[in-house]
């Protein structure tokens, strides 16, 4: 569903009310532990009214600046066909500045997918230090249920993982609601404080956060690790624009997110400075009953983190999907949850990636006061790039002039530096975690699109021209057997070199040949009528080209089945022969670092998905040609 169409107040509403449980979970539980990260975190400063105000004032303009500016009303703009994120930003740089000469990745490319990577360590650490931060709630009802909280929090994150094969639709429509109930009840609890003592609203004033860095010095900017966690999930609300459109987006933000917020970190303040022992956990001090309400809250506070959690869950199988069919991504396999819905679906290793490493984070930081330390640097390192790839869309791709583009993007990449630098300083005490992370990640995708297009090189310099096959055809007097077979192709203009292998080995050929190549397009979906294009040729034989969007799946047997061709009366689906392809690499390297990198390439091919699952071709009907090359 295009989301750039207009719509009635109505849709927009209710869109806007949905929006609430997927786009901004991370960003709204997010109260549960920014600001005790000021004092308590790994560069903390002390408890006093000057520092208090301008951490106030630090989180207030960094909403602003940050989330409302640069993501809201800026990014938010950049969409390619409704959809966000930073690799749908990426897809609308023009492609000679995504691509060298030899098909590897440039600059715009590799910045675009240093930023992906990153966002898979933010994916591991958010669940848990989400669910973590919750549950640390109950210890201050009482302190003997502290031995609870890491059992508590794995068995939920096990429960979480699990039962996302059968996906989320059934109780997903409730999660708008929770969450609404949620910002209600944060910012009911600011307002109870913030009427005890008002003055804390001068914070709006910039002043004070100017003052703060003045105070403190460096240890000022330290503390910017820990402020840039109210703003984590900024990056998260433009990746997931697409599910509901631009326009009920910023209504959620304006009218409910961003009062909520500001409240409830203005209510945080006020209570600190009048009980500045509460510092240590304000989020739960802000409620003086320590019976049930104070359990509902901890409930609600549970429930709300679960479903931030399941947001960057579905993020991360999005981030994968969009990964996968712009060729950055090895083929994993991709389940649909969801009849109706495109865009829900489960991949299986990459489920059970993140719950292994969730729980082992749980497990190895204890605590969401040390999970705090490795939080933060992987979405800052996101946030820059996203900035450095807005440039290339705004300069090259709209044509907006040097002098309106480089003020703006510097503006937002200092701003993005400074946060990223703050958060480069907490390395020793667990910012290495997202960069080892995004490491491999970025490693395994860089590997993986300079082999593929390697081995696309390979082939298009030895694979024969259509006229030079047919012509073997008829010298070589080719017996035709029965039947229909069915080549994918990845080169349009030559031949598939396994169809080439299958007649130089076997001298047949079925009687009804079709040569499919399927294209991902830089935009989200494809119109059905501009679905496939079929070009008959010669000798039976028909050449279908079909194209997708990158947040589509691809389903062969079904589009042909819709296709008319001269030679046949509609197309076989149950009998026709499907041939694929499957390569084996041999390690040939003259360096040891070329050995490792053909390794692991090597490695990532044989364990991909196979090209059946990833074409929806049927088991039962396809045949497989295997060879050994040294790429």
């Amino acid at each position: 569903m295009p989301h750039n169409e207009p719509k009635s107040l109505k849709v927009n509403l209710a869109l806007a009310l949905a929006s609430l449980g997927v786009v901004f979970g991370d960003i709204g539980t997010s109260i549960l532990y920014t600001f005790q990260e000021c004092f308590y975190g790994g560069h903390p400063v002390g408890v006093d009214h000057d520092n208090v105000m301008g951490i106030a004032s630090l989180i207030i303009w960094s909403l602003l600046l940050i989330v409302t500016v640069k993501y809201v009303w800026i990014m938010m703009v950049a969409e390619n066909k409704g959809e966000g994120g930073i690799l749908s930003l990426l897809s609308l740089v023009p492609m000679p500045l995504r691509y060298n000469a030899a098909g590897t990745l440039a600059l715009a490319s590799l910045l675009g997918v240093a930023g992906a990577a990153l966002l898979f360590g933010d994916g591991i650490i958010t669940p848990a230090i989400s669910v973590l931060s919750a549950m640390e709630g109950l210890q201050l009802a009482n302190p003997a249920y502290e031995r609870f909280v890491m059992p508590g929090t794995i068995v939920i994150l096990l429960i979480l993982f699990s039962i996302q094969r059968t996906g989320t639709g059934r109780i997903g429509k409730y999660f708008g609601v929770i969450v609404l109930v949620w910002f209600a009840v944060a910012a009911m609890l600011g307002i109870r404080h913030i009427v005890e003592m008002p003055s804390v609203l001068k914070a709006f004033n910039p002043r004070y956060a100017t003052h703060f860095f003045e105070h403190e010095g460096f240890s000022g900017i330290k503390v910017l690790g820990s402020v840039v966690l109210a703003v984590t999930g900024g990056e998260a609300l433009y990746a997931d624009m697409g599910h509901f459109g631009r326009k009920p987006i910023r209504i959620s933000w304006h009218w409910i997110v961003l009062p909520a917020l500001v409240l409830n970190y203005l209510g945080q303040a006020a209570l600190i400075l009048k009980r500045p022992e509460t510092s240590h956990l304000p989020f739960y001090s802000m409620i003086d009953d320590r019976g049930v309400l104070f359990y509902a809250l901890v409930g609600l506070a549970t429930m709300a983190t679960i479903i931030a959690s399941q947001a960057l869950i579905t993020g991360a199988y999005s981030l994968t999907q969009q990964a996968i069919r712009i060729g950055i991504f090895p083929r994993l396999k991709i389940i649909h949850t969801s009849e109706d819905l495109e865009g829900r679906v489960y991949i299986p290793f990459m489920n059970w990636f993140l719950a292994i490493a969730c729980i082992a984070t749980v497990l190895v930081f204890q605590k969401s006061s040390r999970l705090a330390a490795a939080y933060g640097l992987a979405v800052t390192g996101t946030m820059l790039m996203t900035s450095l790839v807005f440039f290339f869309v705004a300069h090259y791709r709209w044509k907006w002039e040097l002098w309106k583009v480089i003020p703006l993007v510097t503006v937002m990449a200092l701003l993005d530096a400074a946060f990223l630098y703050a958060n480069l300083l907490k390395i020793p005490d667990g910012g290495y975690l997202p960069l080892i992370i995004g490491g491999v990640f970025f490693y395994a995708m860089v590997i993986w699109q300079y082999g593929r297009a390697q081995l696309s090189k390979f082939y298009r310099e030895r694979s024969k021209t259509m006229d030079n096959f047919f012509e073997e055809i008829e010298c070589k007097h080719t017996r035709r057997i029965p039947g229909c077979l069915v080549v994918l192709a990845s080169n349009e203009n030559k031949v598939p070199p396994v169809l080439a292998r299958l007649v130089d080995s076997m001298h047949v050929i079925h009687e009804n040949v079709v040569l499919v190549t399927v294209t991902t397009e830089d935009v989200p979906y494809v119109k059905v009528d501009e679905r496939v294009r079929v070009t008959d040729l010669v000798h039976n034989v028909s050449r279908v080209i079909m194209r997708y969007g990158f947040m589509e799946t691809i389903d062969v047997p079904e589009v042909l089945s819709r296709c008319h061709f001269s030679h046949m009366r509609g197309f076989p689906k149950d009998q026709a022969t499907y041939l694929l392809g499957r390569e084996t690499f041999i390690i040939n390297g003259d360096s040891v670092l070329e050995r490792i990198r053909q390794a692991l390439f090597g490695s990532m091919s044989r364990n991909t998905a196979s090209a059946s699952d990833y074409f929806n071709l049927p088991a039962n009907q396809v045949l497989e040609l295997g060879a050994q090359l040294a790429v």
